[in-house]
């Protein structure tokens, strides 16, 4: 692990440590009224499910609730920056404050951790294999500060090494029997797993999984999980995607929407 990445590490321990548990959004159940997009995007037609989301906004380009699915879904693929705009335009076109605040949430914890999550060159982890089934390994983390005048605790002193699973949950179990982050962690760094070698790669550029060789998978994720279309009409939960393709090697990138594997 190199001293870039170890700081980065350091801060999000220390973030994670100060930063209140959120609580995530129901999965599936989007606050707005049901489309006919939302009903493409259930049966894994994204493609189909995507121009529907386009059209409906089009159509009534000033319509709170068309502009706010449109920016729930861009978000969800990973365009978070126009897709927030877009709800927080629709929040202005008349969408009901207490629904906007419910589609934003989950997506300021990404924006977050998208910011502190920078490298000025790759870096390489050693990571373990997930304890939990819906984890995708197992990451190692800084301890929790003592606080003065606490006697110390071999649990402060020693690296946690918390399950990283594709769901937003913040700080909610980090120091626990069993700790867990969201991916949100280290999203930015568009991570790429060696599935023989458990070594880690986190990119210095976001872009780099653009580059990548292998099969390609198009990824839309919200607060509780990361689903993969495998076929049309198929998508799968993140893990269970995985296991089924057992890649030799892939690359996650959320920021683009995109799983690589071969």
């Amino acid at each position: 692990m190199t001293r870039s990445s170890r700081r980065i590490l350091v801060a999000a321990g220390l973030a994670l440590a100060m930063t209140p548990a959120r609580v995530p959004a129901q999965w599936g159940r989007s606050p707005l009224p049901r489309s006919r997009a939302d009903v493409l995007l259930d049966a894994g037609l994204w493609p189909q499910a995507e121009e529907a989301y386009y059209a409906q906004s089009r159509l009534r380009p000033r319509a709170p609730a068309p502009r706010a699915a449109l920016g729930r879904y861009l978000a969800m693929k990973g365009a978070v920056l126009p897709g927030t705009v877009l709800i927080e335009e629709a929040l202005k076109f008349g969408l009901d404050s207490s629904v906007a605040r419910a589609l934003l949430a989950p997506w300021r914890s990404v924006t977050e951790w998208r910011t502190i999550a920078t490298l000025k060159a790759d870096s390489v982890v050693s990571v373990r294999p997930p304890r939990d089934s819906t984890a995708l390994f197992r990451l190692p983390l800084p301890p929790r500060p003592v606080a003065a005048g606490d006697a110390p605790r071999t649990s402060y002193r020693d690296t946690v090494w918390a399950d990283v699973v594709p769901r937003i949950i913040g700080s909610d179990s980090l120091y626990t029997r069993s700790p867990r982050v969201g991916i949100e962690l280290i999203e930015a760094l568009v991570p790429s797993l060696d599935t023989a070698t458990m070594r880690l790669t986190l990119h210095a550029d976001a872009r780099s999984a653009s580059r990548a060789t292998g099969q390609r998978y198009p990824l839309l994720r919200d607060a509780k999980d990361v689903r993969v279309l495998m076929t049309a009409g198929r998508a799968l939960s993140l893990a269970a995607a995985l296991r089924e393709l057992s890649p030799r090697w892939w690359q996650l990138d959320l920021v683009h929407g995109v799983l690589v594997v071969r």
